[in-house]
């Protein structure tokens, strides 16, 4: 079985790196501590643009034309206009939650429901949320690639309803980037790390997470 290999890290951009996204040329940035999306170069790793994007932001995903991020707290997704730093479209999903990533896979957005342990798709154009699948409670950084959608997660965890907050179940504290079948939710394959991929982006062969404790970014492989 392959193993997720971490190949280069960074410093972030900002303290607190979240959500990530890659266009294409350029890794995205959400950094719910300044309110702010950088875009980063990836041959020098350096921020050449900032977005103001106030709120709590979680996830980040790229549709080809435009940025879709989530707010962590506030049950929204947005559209953000990269050249003008304009939010064009808002779509509010509060009945799912606090929301932590989110993906494109070509066709839906998918967001990531942290407290109702499940991944939504929704129709960009319409916002009407067309199906969802379980997933692990807590989950992180969301990403498409290869037919599958790779999320983040801390485990094994549960979520206190009385008094709103995620707690370990047991002493055991693991991390790992999951590969689901998007049709149902089905764990294709798991990849231990040693921190919560808060963001999760791949860019060709490579996937990049964030580490927001740390405020680091990784350049990682399956190898």
């Amino acid at each position: 079985m392959a193993t997720l290999t971490i190949l280069e890290t960074y410093d972030a951009p900002g303290q607190g790196p979240a959500g990530l996204a890659w266009d294409g040329r350029f890794l995205w940035n959400a950094d719910y501590s300044g309110g702010k999306i950088y875009r980063i170069d990836p041959a020098t790793v350096e921020a050449d643009v900032v977005l103001v994007c106030p709120g709590n932001l979680s996830g980040l995903a790229w549709d080809g034309r435009s940025l879709w991020q989530s707010l962590y707290d506030g049950g929204t997704l947005r559209r953000i206009n990269p050249e003008t730093n304009d939010f064009d479209q808002t779509i509010m999903v509060w009945e799912h939650g606090w929301l932590a990533g989110v993906a494109w896979d070509g066709q839906h957005l998918w967001a990531a429901s942290q407290q109702k342990g499940q991944i939504f798709a929704v129709d960009r154009d319409s916002g009407e949320v067309v199906r969802a699948i379980p997933a692990p409670i807590a989950g992180g950084g969301l990403a498409y690639h290869d037919d599958s959608l790779w999320l983040g997660i801390a485990y094994p965890m549960r979520f206190d309803e009385r008094l709103e907050q995620f707690e370990w179940e047991g002493d055991e504290q693991r991390f790992a980037v999951l590969q689901l079948d998007p049709a149902d939710g089905r764990e294709i394959a798991r990849y231990p790390v040693d921190f919560m991929p808060i963001g999760l982006a791949w860019a060709s062969d490579d996937l990049w997470l964030s580490h927001a404790g740390r405020h680091k970014l990784y350049r990682a492989r399956l190898t």
